[in-house]
């Protein structure tokens, strides 16, 4: 039956019971709504997930914008962006696009069920903040699917996270809140001794049929720092047969498409160890 496909996330934005704290702007709305506009008018054949991520090249990069408030709420910037904040941007919009909507309201629907485990915001534990939380959680809404698995290049290792819990005074809401810290111990205690694959960064710099990366792809870039699983996001760009990334460069200070391979740009990076691939499952690529 049809209705055994509509996953919880759906229906709570189709029925717009997903209420929550939001913190936006009337320009944030206005440029959505622009941006959605824009997107109608493209090919059906085209990647809607390159083209909102290039509509917003040389937005500035600050770090921390979803820790600006007291109590946890749906943040909306679309004039700031870290590396997360940027890719879940443009997948909001994207979703919010193939969804048929237009509407500023449909956005945040859309944001928040990418950002919040199940979909819910309640509170910061509830925020997806281990990079492997957000792939798993967005796979089981239907809205991702990881490849990395799928690459013949691929490796295994083995995640342990607990780097938020032992690190708790670099971030804000930690810092003295053990009962937050209790919750965030509880959520890395689904990760102890999980395998995943990655591609390690040495493979970066095969032909783009051996490395089988698309255009639009979600790129994690793994990490062998202890009790993290993944230090920076962006997309991919396949450009003059070299794969590079679309991100925002906490360097640059802005949106930028890497002028470095991605193989240039990681391969002097001690702490990156490769990369782990993501595609929209929503969309046509």
């Amino acid at each position: 039956m049809y209705m055994r496909k509509l996953h919880p996330w759906l229906l709570g934005m189709i029925l717009g019971l997903m209420p929550c704290m939001v913190s936006a702007s009337e320009n944030d709305s206005i440029k959505v709504g622009d941006l959605l506009q824009k997107a109608s008018l493209l090919p059906a054949d085209s990647c809607r997930i390159l083209f909102f991520a290039k509509s917003l090249l040389g937005v500035s990069y600050v770090a921390n914008t979803l820790d600006e408030t007291d109590e946890e709420a749906l943040v909306v910037y679309l004039d700031k962006v870290d590396c997360t904040t940027f890719v879940e941007t443009v997948l909001a919009l994207s979703l919010t696009d193939k969804n048929g909507k237009s509407d500023f309201g449909s956005y945040k629907q859309a944001l928040q069920c990418i950002r919040y485990r199940n979909g819910k915001q309640a509170g910061y534990a509830s925020r997806l903040h281990y990079f492997s939380d957000w792939i798993k959680d967005n796979e089981q809404k239907g809205i991702v699917h990881e490849r990395t698995g799928e690459l013949r290049l691929a490796v295994s290792q083995v995640l342990n996270l607990d780097f938020m819990s032992t690190h708790p005074d670099n971030y804000r809401q930690l810092k003295n809140n053990p009962s937050i810290i209790s919750q965030m111990i509880e959520i890395e205690g689904r990760w102890k001794n999980v395998p995943v694959s990655y591609l390690p960064k040495s493979c970066l710099n095969v032909s783009p049929e051996e490395l089988d990366i698309r255009n639009g792809d979600i790129i994690a870039i793994t990490t062998n720092i202890k009790g993290l699983d993944v230090v920076h996001t962006g997309f991919a760009c396949w450009m003059d047969g070299k794969l590079h990334l679309l991100h925002a460069s906490s360097v640059m200070k802005k949106v930028i498409l890497d002028p470095q391979s991605l193989f240039d740009y990681s391969k002097n990076k001690k702490a990156h160890t490769g990369v782990r691939v993501i595609s929209f499952s929503s969309l046509k690529q």
